[in-house]
């Protein structure tokens, strides 16, 4: 049916889309060069790239009157692509809606001011672009539906603070290091419509904005402090279905902060929570009845304060746990009736763990187990090779004894064992 439809769509008599494959139309090795017959007849044109460079693109602006203009990325491989000032002619695209400039490289690393003049542009994407100024005139499109901001991870991209008025804004995606022209944090209270917004901090953005954005359905942050972290998690708004929420280095130590992680934990719209070097002496809350209702992944790292693992079976959706240098007991038990979701488990560095029991019917949907740097854990319990769901194990920097246990241990013929042994720990 995809098939059909592309084919119908670039058919001569409906003109409804051309799409170009880049290396067809290179000259000089690193020319682009649009054909001239396609002028004024196409009105959504998409640029495809492989491995190519390429230092200019001629023939872009003599195309008139384009709704849809798209660089697709075909490979993992980011093409180098010369986007030049001149590239477009933006007065000429005034009618255009779509504007797609994934990993191109801008003159100036800035994106035109002239970006400001396409007043009826929905979807504009700069994605591992090398983008790092964006223009004040980005808040004159009053249209714009999606902002596409995930610059090349090599780039910091600067921000003027303007993104609050444009209203009809609903999906933001942002860089979690981009910075503020100004200084001051990004204002996002003005975005009745927004209902994704991705990769913000608590150092940049203004986090106390977020309850004010009623229409919001899916957030991904990283927060600094409890007060913070607790406006995120008390956020009441019923639109609210998907936060993925990272909290790094806050100071949970005492009991009042710990209370408003332990009432934070009850938001049903929590999906995944990172933790990473807080303090937690006061050691992790209790379960009790709806805590982490939605919970899919949990991930502590560097943590201070004692884990009792056997905590987080109780969560009924829990399907990923990383455990990374935190303490827990030197006995890690799974029960028969716990995790009944769990699917991926990671040990990491878990350095008071000396045994590990499982009892049969514990992790029924277990499919990928992957242990680090556990120096006093000298096997895999007896229940892991009862599980008919495992698919891959992967064992690195353990005890010589550890590892030649698991590769001796008979598991199930789908299994696949990644073992590395590189630096082993002597027993």
């Amino acid at each position: 049916m995809h098939d059909l439809c592309s084919s119908k769509a670039e058919a001569e008599e409906e003109k409804f889309l051309k799409h170009i494959d880049a290396s067809t139309y290179l000259t000089l090795g690193t020319r682009l060069v649009i054909p001239p017959y396609i002028g004024n007849s196409i009105r959504r044109l998409a640029i495809s790239f492989d491995f190519e460079r390429v230092s200019s693109i001629d023939g872009l602006g003599e195309v008139k009157g384009l709704r849809s203009f798209m660089f697709i990325q075909k490979s993992y491989y980011i093409p180098d692509i010369c986007f030049k000032e001149n590239t477009i002619d933006f007065k000429m695209s005034q009618y255009l809606r779509i504007f797609v400039a994934d990993c191109s490289r801008f003159e100036g690393e800035k994106l035109p001011s002239e970006v400001g003049e396409l007043i009826r542009l929905r979807y504009l994407s700069l994605r591992n672009s090398n983008v790092r100024e964006l223009p004040k005139s980005v808040c004159s499109m009053p249209y714009l539906q999606t902002l596409d901001l995930r610059v090349s991870y090599k780039v910091v991209i600067r921000l003027p603070n303007v993104i609050w008025k444009m209203k009809r804004l609903k999906h933001l995606f942002l860089k979690d290091d981009m910075k503020v022209i100004g200084g001051e944090k990004l204002r996002l209270d003005g975005l009745q419509e927004l209902e994704i917004l991705e990769e913000i901090r608590s150092e940049t953005c203004g986090i106390a904005d977020i309850p004010k954005l009623v229409s919001l359905q899916s957030l991904r942050v990283r927060v600094s402090d409890v007060d913070s972290m607790s406006i995120v998690l008390s956020n009441k708004n019923s639109q609210l279905r998907d936060t993925r929420l990272c909290v790094n280095g806050c100071d949970l130590s005492s009991e009042k902060y710990m209370e408003v992680l332990n009432d934070g934990l009850m938001s049903p719209s929590l999906v995944t929570l990172q933790m990473c070097k807080c303090d937690m002496s006061g050691s992790f809350p209790s379960y009790r009845q709806g805590m982490c209702q939605n919970l899919v992944s949990l991930e502590l790292e560097h943590c201070k304060g004692m884990i009792v693992v056997m905590e987080f079976g109780s969560y009924p959706m829990l399907q990923e746990l990383t455990l990374k240098n935190v303490k827990i007991a030197e006995t890690l038990t799974f029960p028969s009736n716990l995790f009944p979701q769990l699917k991926h488990l990671r040990l990491y560095e878990l350095h008071d763990l000396k045994k590990w029991e499982m009892e049969e019917g514990a992790t029924p949907k277990l499919t990928s187990f992957a242990i680090m740097g556990c120096p006093e854990l000298k096997k895999v319990p007896d229940g892991l090779k009862l599980l008919t769901t495992l698919r891959r194990i992967t064992v690195i920097n353990m005890p010589r004894v550890f590892t030649e246990t698991v590769n001796e241990e008979k598991y199930g013929s789908f299994v696949e064992k990644d073992i590395c042994m590189d630096d082993l720990y002597e027993p």
